[in-house]
């Protein structure tokens, strides 16, 4: 059950780190100019989740490699 809660929290993580990088790479592929708090609020999730989405990432990879 461990194994299944790590791989939840590492998909919701990487979910949150795809949308967030989206949203902004997408917009200044379009040309749309988002306003500078959005940015920030978008930069400072993607900062609060990266440190999530390592740990889960290597708590799977030493959990695959002990199998």
């Amino acid at each position: 059950m461990k194994s299944n809660k790590m791989t939840i929290i590492w998909s919701i993580s990487l979910l949150i780190l795809f949308v967030a990088t989206l949203i902004i790479v997408g917009a200044k592929i379009v040309g749309i100019e988002l306003p500078d708090t959005t940015i920030r609020v978008l930069g400072i999730a993607e900062l609060i989740t990266l440190p999530i989405f390592v740990f889960a990432s290597v708590k799977k990879f030493l959990k695959n490699n002990k199998s």
